[in-house]
């Protein structure tokens, strides 16, 4: 296990990896501080129909925070990298969910375009 040293250089925090104890704290530290700005940025940037996600994509925030400061990494603006990973994780959730997207065809009907479609997609899984 590493500690992490929290100090201030000019205007910006240094955070050092040496441990998870102090990691902890900093966390805590940051979550009572920035928790309320992390919910409204994640809150912001997903879609109306999406806003039960906001809270657990803010939790996935934290915990890449987490994961952040265990790597050692210096963090100059705590506000900023959680904001930036805020909106990363956001548009993340919207890349995978693209990627995952079914699309209902109803290949009872006869139609041209189901047909054309069943085609496209034996034709690609062969």
């Amino acid at each position: 296990m590493s500690i992490v040293t929290e100090r201030l250089v000019g205007a910006r925090i240094e955070v050092r990896l040496a441990g998870d104890g102090v990691a902890r704290d900093v966390l805590a530290g940051w979550f009572v501080e920035f928790a309320p700005m992390v919910r409204r940025r994640v809150a912001r940037a997903v879609r109306l129909e999406d806003a039960h996600l906001a809270e657990d994509l803010a939790q996935d925030v934290w915990v890449e925070a987490w994961q952040y400061l265990l790597r050692g990494n210096t963090v100059a603006s705590p506000a900023g990298l959680l904001a930036v990973m805020a909106r990363s994780r956001v548009s993340a959730h919207y890349r995978s969910a693209r990627v995952r997207r079914e699309r209902l065809t109803d290949f009872q009907t006869a139609d041209d375009l189901a047909v054309e479609r069943l085609a496209e997609w034996i034709g690609a899984a062969a």
